[in-house]
């Protein structure tokens, strides 16, 4: 087979992975290494065919003394050469760990990457070019296998994650150098590659050298297997998902409806559950921890301050009480607990195709929302009549009939007006506020995690 040139991977992994579109803004992260110079000198050298724009951002972490001003300085002299725009971030990233307690690696990629968001921010069309390689890719395929990773982890850097494109994800670093050659390219060398003490560094000179022994082409298959692991992963996530949401109840999941899913299943889902709920940094032991609780009920406190419980046969993520009442805001109010209450507003036709995608219980007749309706927790008092049982309950004996949770109650969203409670969280509509043949306007309500920008977080 004919050894295809750098220049011809590129374009098919752009391809593949259908990463610029026509019209983009790149912003390129550009360190001034051999892997970041080749990237910034291609995607330049080809931005009228690709129809694109590119720009350049360098990040000056002030960990490396004299060596790292000369490689800004260098990074500065390329972009000028060439008039290429570029950005510079100057950061004490030390100072910065110290204060946040982060380790310096995880600080320096959080500003970073901050950084290079930041920059997006001023294009319409943007996205993050970053110069990792097959080689990168194959290295974090074996320290992840070191720690004993699943199929995530073994399948290395992903080729496209949200907004960071990687078009050198088919190209090793020995491929990369041979470009700068080749095309006249200096380029710097940060001189703690050398150092072995780091892991990655430790993998990079000791043991990939001793795989292309086995086989030279040692990156290339695992690059293939990488994208194997990736296929296999979307397949099981995607079944993990259809699982929750057919397990789903008021407040959380079926115990047992999870519990019966193969275990490759099983633990993608209660790892998506849990997320959702706002944990991060979960183990293996974390998860195993969930997993023992759909069979043998309890709870088990998560990263995030997350608690997690299995309760009267539910898995659940009870949030600490908040007491609120704020006024409902359409089409969207955020909830002081940190979620988002949504209205979507439907007429009969529109209804009549969508309800099948809604809970029937999440659905009331949109004219009996006032001005004076508000979003609140329940109340000392509180009584509701649900629509369909012609008979008015007070709180506490209407959750016990419903099975819901005692530790999820305080937390269950409602909205009331001036003639009462017209619609309650996990059980539905009143009687006054249903949806009726004579209805033309629904109300159909969904509650969402958010993430820390008020964003929902649709996982």
């Amino acid at each position: 087979m004919e050894k295809q040139t750098v220049s011809s991977l590129i374009y098919g992994t752009l391809a593949q992975y259908k990463m610029l579109p026509q019209g983009t803004t790149v912003v390129v992260g550009f360190s001034g290494g051999a892997d970041s110079t080749a990237l910034l000198h291609w995607l330049f050298s080809h931005a009228d065919a690709l129809q694109i724009q590119v720009t350049a951002a360098h990040v000056n972490h002030g960990l490396r003394g004299a060596e790292a001003e000369r490689d800004e300085q260098f990074v500065r002299d390329f972009c000028a050469q060439r008039a290429i725009p570029l950005q510079v971030l100057r950061a004490d990233v030390r100072a910065e760990a110290e204060k946040t307690g982060e380790g310096l690696e995880e600080c320096g990629r959080r500003l970073r990457y901050a950084f290079f968001y930041e920059i997006c921010e001023h294009y319409p069309n943007a996205c993050i070019a970053t110069a990792h390689t097959l080689s990168d890719c194959a290295e974090t395929m074996l320290l992840n296998l070191a720690r004993g990773a699943g199929g995530a982890g073994l399948s290395g850097i992903p080729p496209v994650r949200g907004d960071i494109v990687r078009p050198l994800f088919g190209v090793t670093r020995a491929q990369t150098e041979q470009y700068c050659r080749e095309n006249g390219l200096a380029f710097v060398t940060d001189s703690t590659n050398a150092d072995v003490d780091y892991s990655r560094n430790r993998v990079r000179a000791l043991v990939v050298p001793q795989l292309k022994r086995i086989d030279p082409n040692f990156e290339q298959a695992a690059g293939r297997a990488a994208q194997t692991l990736r296929e296999d992963e979307a397949c099981l996530r995607a079944f993990a998902k259809q699982t929750l949401e057919k397990a789903a109840c008021p407040g959380g999941w079926r115990a047992c409806a999870l519990a019966a899913q193969p275990r490759a299943v099983r633990v993608r889902a209660l790892l998506l559950a849990a997320q959702s709920a706002g944990a991060d940094c979960l183990s293996y032991q974390h998860i195993a921890q969930l997993d023992r609780l759909l069979t043998e009920g309890g709870g088990c406190t998560l990263p995030g301050q997350c608690n997690a419980r299995v309760e009267q046969g539910i898995l659940l993520f009870p949030r600490p009480a908040v007491e609120f009442c704020v006024p409902l805001q359409l089409p969207q109010t955020l909830l002081p607990d940190g979620r988002m209450l949504c209205i979507s507003v439907l007429d009969r036709a529109e209804y009549a195709v969508e309800k099948q995608k809604f809970i029937f219980s999440n659905c009331l007749n949109y004219d009996t929302i006032t001005s004076d309706t508000v979003v609140r927790t329940r109340k000392s008092g509180d009584s509701f009549n649900p629509a369909g049982r012609g008979v008015t309950k007070s709180l506490k004996k209407l959750y016990n009939e419903q099975h819901i949770p005692a530790s999820l109650r305080p937390a269950f969203a409602m909205l009331a007006g001036s003639g009462g409670i017209l619609w309650i969280e996990g059980c539905g509509p009143s009687e006054s506020a249903k949806v009726t043949q004579s209805a033309q306007r629904i109300a159909a309500v969904t509650i969402k995690e958010c993430l820390k920008n008020g964003e929902p977080d649709a996982w």
